[in-house]
């Protein structure tokens, strides 16, 4: 059964990653297309004459939009996109007590993977996984964590790395962003063009202003549902494969023998979070984690 839902789960994941695929070559090719229709507009020699000029620009140009998903999808992978977002977050490589703790710890657990650990002054109790081999702890959980719930945290985004999560995170997240700003500039550049056009129309005739709204109004109305359309879709997906996700990198911190000290670790948690109150239904259903009393009940009957 264990097996049939990890396949499911991989396949899930796989057909999530192919939707969002699909969905942005689609968007990114019209608002190509789009700018084609502009430049060949604006001026009717230029790409005629590149052509002639050039024999690969007919390739090139037409063939863009799938050179720019790849390029993109490189890029989000790249060392240099893990280091920009670690410097965003304001993660710096440990030092001096901090460095050796850790180290040591990581020596006790056996671990034989190359990892690079940094930190950042967040006082939130949390950690992250970027790239291949890199992990980021807040100031907030170095503090409050005990050893054996260092260990526990750090096998469970261990855990994250072996399964290649961030891979899985980053490229869906980046090629989303790239699709829903194509999708954007497909309604914004017609708005404007629709904008300039309606401001001479109502200008000359003010009896048209009420026709020029309604089909403004619709126009903006159609982005917004395609939007939220495409978004909902991808999102509830994501959350699903992230919760589980969650649940496998505990399972695998028991597997590295650090189960009770991560479990310690969720118990303080626990409750920390009833001090500052219970997510609404909205901000549960749409979370990528599942709760803490779940993760601690499944921790429980694991060990």
């Amino acid at each position: 059964m264990k097996t049939t839902l990890r396949i499911f789960r991989i396949l899930f994941k796989l057909l999530l990653l192919s939707y969002v695929t699909v969905v942005n070559i689609i968007l990114i090719s019209a608002f190509y297309v789009l700018l084609l229709l502009i430049v060949e507009w604006v001026a009717p020699s230029f790409l005629s004459g590149l052509f002639a000029e050039y024999s690969f620009a007919h390739h090139l140009v037409y063939s863009m939009p799938f050179y720019l998903v790849l390029l993109y999808i490189l890029y989000s992978l790249s060392p240099l996109n893990v280091w920009i977002m670690r410097i965003k977050e304001g993660y710096k490589p440990l030092g001096g007590e901090e460095r050796a703790r850790v180290e040591l710890l990581l020596a006790e657990m056996g671990m034989e993977r190359k990892l690079n650990i940094y930190r950042n002054k967040d006082a939130r109790t949390n950690a992250v996984t970027f790239g291949f081999n890199t992990i980021g702890l807040t100031d907030g959980i170095l503090r409050a964590a005990t050893d054996e719930e260092l260990k526990g945290v750090i096998s469970h985004e261990v855990g994250h790395i072996s399964h290649y999560d961030f891979v899985y995170q980053v490229l869906l997240f980046s090629m989303q962003s790239l699709g829903y700003r194509c999708l954007y500039g497909l309604f914004l550049i017609p708005a404007l063009v629709f904008g300039v056009i309606g401001n001479l129309v109502i200008a000359v005739a003010p009896a048209v202003r009420f026709a020029v709204v309604g089909i403004a109004k619709l126009w903006w109305g159609l982005y917004k549902l395609l939007h939220h359309t495409i978004y909902g879709i991808s999102r509830i997906a994501d959350v699903n494969i992230n919760k589980y996700a969650e649940y496998r990198c505990d399972t695998y911190a028991v597997r590295y023998g650090c189960g009770e000290g991560l479990l310690s670790f969720l118990r303080r948690l626990a409750v920390a979070e009833t001090v500052g109150g219970r997510p609404s239904f909205t901000e549960y259903i749409m979370s990528t984690h599942p709760s803490t009393e779940k993760r601690i009940e499944r921790l429980e009957k694991l060990l």
